[in-house]
């Protein structure tokens, strides 16, 4: 069930792991993103490419991710301090799991806002250095390119929705690439998960997955795998 998220989660994190950042003292203010996104994975050289397409919302303090498929997701909130916490759920199933601060902490789950938000933070862009101007879907956009660790890294960003709309990493061995592929129209019929629908929701506390797991009721949970932490309750 979980296999194409855990490859997109998986091609995410590639990109991802560029160096930790801190949020800037003045934090930007980010425009309402709807976007349809594809990872491509493959080894060098790129003779069978791996596909994984995904969704992407952004409000001010909110941000989910959805596989294509409807199958799994990760919505993940931003209160007035600053906190985060992170919900993974099953939208075909209208089920989930709900993770603190204090439980991503715990699993080492936690994430900059401003990497969740824009895919790449503005600090880590300062890493690059530029390659050109472009334009993508109708907005400017800026060229970066350079070396970090073993692979070297190429974004395209647009400045005025301080959104990465393409990230590229070629490795010795291998070549991940995340492209923002259209933005979301209602012609589309894809939406965020509302409050209202999340409420809905079968939700359990990531810290009481130990006790449901022996319900019959709640087996999902074990078959769950995508769930971040799901290896600390493995039986």
């Amino acid at each position: 069930m979980s296999h194409r998220f855990m490859f997109m989660a998986a091609s995410l994190l590639a990109f991802s792991t560029l160096a930790q950042s801190t949020l800037a003292s003045a934090a930007p203010k980010y425009e309402e993103v709807a976007a349809r996104y594809v990872t491509t994975a493959c080894a060098v050289p790129c003779d069978k490419p791996q596909s994984s397409r995904w969704y992407f919302w952004r409000g001010e303090n909110r941000v989910e991710i959805r596989d294509a498929s409807n199958e799994v997701g990760e919505i993940w909130r931003r209160d007035g301090k600053g906190r985060l916490n992170f919900v993974y759920v099953e939208p075909a199933h209208q089920r989930g799991i709900e993770y603190n601060a204090t439980d991503l902490r715990i699993i080492n789950h936690k994430r900059p806002w401003d990497r969740l938000a824009s895919i790449i933070s503005p600090a880590e862009l300062k890493k690059l250095g530029p390659a050109g101007d472009t334009e993508v879907l109708g907005h400017k956009a800026q060229r970066y390119r350079g070396k970090m660790d073993q692979r070297t890294v190429e974004v395209v960003w647009v400045p005025d929705l301080q959104l990465a709309t393409q990230v590229i990493n070629t490795y010795p061995d291998r070549q991940v690439t995340t492209e923002l592929e259209s933005f979301l129209t209602q012609q589309d019929g894809v939406m965020a998960t509302s409050d209202d629908q999340l409420a809905e929701y079968q939700l359990v506390d990531f810290a009481d997955l130990g006790d449901m797991e022996t319900n019959a009721s709640m087996a999902w949970l074990k078959q769950a795998t995508a769930a971040p932490g799901h290896e600390t309750h493995a039986h």
